[in-house]
């Protein structure tokens, strides 16, 4: 049998790309939405005539200060409350799209407004581009909501392939004043290929890369009255085309409300948007979160038949690589063990930092898992043959102990830095100055000639080149860890 390699990517995978873990995620949603912040916010609501009774809000505040739950959790709380509860069922099931919604625009938000980081990151992610010429086609399976390797293929002119028809459905985009500025477009998954048929990837296989978002994705939404999926095209070629083309779906469709100018429609989780006959239609947004994904008993935007076409795929790759992926989503973890245990040609190779025990549901199938302590960029760069530059390599040392200290931290521990470094340069201008001639008990300024020109010639020597910033950096920020 031919070893064909493909990738199944978790939320380490884009960590390096500036997108979060579960945890940093958490802790954003924590930071804002405070049991304080989150009464206000209902009470702002019901006094709208909308929002959940107190009972709910104060349900969910109880979970919510608990330090062991993640967002994940909360999430799958509430669909267990919506479950169990007769009296509250619909407030439940309200307050889970709220939330939904809250995490969309929190991932939305870091993935549209950091153009300048993630043209400083992508590269670290080149090595993917030899797995993809090395796989024809190379398969990824990703959980994650972002659109990483979208815009690493478009940055590479990898071709990428994503399961959607060459039906394709076109949107007027506009400014903030209505004014039609462009279109926007979309190709098309029907709910019939989805349950009867295959998904579209091109067979015979073609090069590049095939592309399966099992949870569903920013860019990814479904429409014609939920039936169907329209996942987002690149407006432009580039990374940026990718990134434009979430901005132009999120901030470049809306409804205007007829006879109330500027009055725009509004609907939870969803993008209201004309269509072709100027008729009010729905983009719902499909991101999977919880603890009941493709649970039968749950109500979900994302078809249940995705989980199908993954199992089905999968089997097209005897290598299977895990990048990022903390092993958490029960029905993930089943299709990998029961892919693996259908024979013993087939192998998995677990890529994390942290990566040192064998997951305990995949044990008794040990000699065909592989443990590699690498992170994602170091594993495509270890791939490849890439060799990074002490500097790139330092900013990623660099980078990882910032991420790893907490915005909170990171941003005390770096004013301490810049305040410890303005320290370090004043001293040394004293010292120049200290070291000139005396002339009645003072440093002689006339001797050093033109004082602008020799400022600079100081300021030159006391600087530090971006490699000594950089060390000197994690020096300082490794002296201390505890604090």
């Amino acid at each position: 049998m031919k070893k064909r390699t493909g990738l199944f990517l978790g939320a380490g995978a884009s960590y390096e790309a500036g997108m979060p873990l579960v945890t940093e995620l958490t802790d954003e949603i924590k930071d804002w939405l405070t049991p304080e912040k989150l009464r206000a916010l209902n009470a702002g609501w019901l006094a709208q005539g909308n929002g959940v009774p107190d009972a709910v809000i104060e349900d969910f505040i109880s979970v919510l200060v608990r330090p062991d739950m993640h967002y994940e959790a909360l999430l799958g709380y509430v669909e267990a409350q919506f479950r169990r509860s007769r009296e509250f069922r619909q407030d439940y099931h309200g307050f889970y799209s709220w939330l939904v919604s809250l995490v969309y625009h929190l991932l939305y938000v870091r993935q549209v407004s950091n153009d300048v980081f993630f043209n400083r990151r992508l590269p670290a992610y080149d090595g993917l581009k030899a797995l993809a010429d090395a796989n024809d086609p190379l398969w990824v399976f990703s959980l994650n909501h972002d659109v990483i390797i979208e815009a690493i293929a478009a940055r590479l002119s990898i071709p990428l392939h994503t399961g959607f028809s060459s039906t394709i459905e076109t949107f007027n985009r506009r400014d903030a004043s209505g004014k039609t500025i462009g279109e926007l477009q979309g190709q098309v998954l029907t709910k019939d290929t989805l349950e009867k048929h295959a998904m579209n990837f091109p067979n015979p296989p073609q090069p590049g890369i095939y592309l399966l978002k099992i949870h569903g994705a920013l860019d990814i939404f479904t429409f014609n009255d939920g039936k169907d999926l329209l996942k987002l095209l690149a407006t432009g070629p580039g990374q940026e085309g990718v990134f434009d083309a979430l901005r132009a779906a999120n901030e470049g469709l809306f409804y205007e409300i007829p006879g109330a100018p500027g009055a725009r429609a509004k609907a939870m989780n969803e993008i209201c948007n004309p269509d072709k006959d100027g008729v009010l239609q729905f983009l719902r947004r499909s991101l999977l979160a919880g603890a009941h994904k493709f649970d039968e008993r749950g109500h979900q935007v994302l078809p249940q038949s995705m989980l199908k076409h993954f199992r089905s795929n999968l089997n097209f790759v005897t290598h299977l690589v895990c990048i990022g992926y903390g092993f958490g989503d029960l029905h993930i973890n089943l299709a990998l063990r029961e892919w693996l245990e259908f024979t013993s040609e087939r192998s998995i190779e677990i890529v994390s930092p942290g990566a040192r025990d064998i997951p305990s549901f995949l044990l008794h199938l040990s000699p065909q898992v592989k443990l590699t302590a690498q992170t994602a960029t170091d594993y495509l760069d270890s791939y490849a043959g890439i060799k990074r530059s002490r500097i790139e390599n330092l900013e990623k040392r660099a980078n990882g102990m910032l991420r790893a200290l907490g915005k909170k931290r990171a941003k005390k521990k770096m004013a301490a830095y810049h305040a410890a470094e303005r320290e370090r340069a004043g001293r040394a201008l004293l010292a120049k100055l200290q070291s000139l001639p005396l002339k009645d008990g003072k440093p002689d300024v006339s001797s050093i000639g033109d004082p602008i020109e020799t400022a600079k010639r100081w300021a030159a020597e006391v600087r530090m080149s971006p490699e000594e910033a950089i060390e000197r950096m994690i020096d300082f920020l490794d002296k201390d860890k505890s604090s």
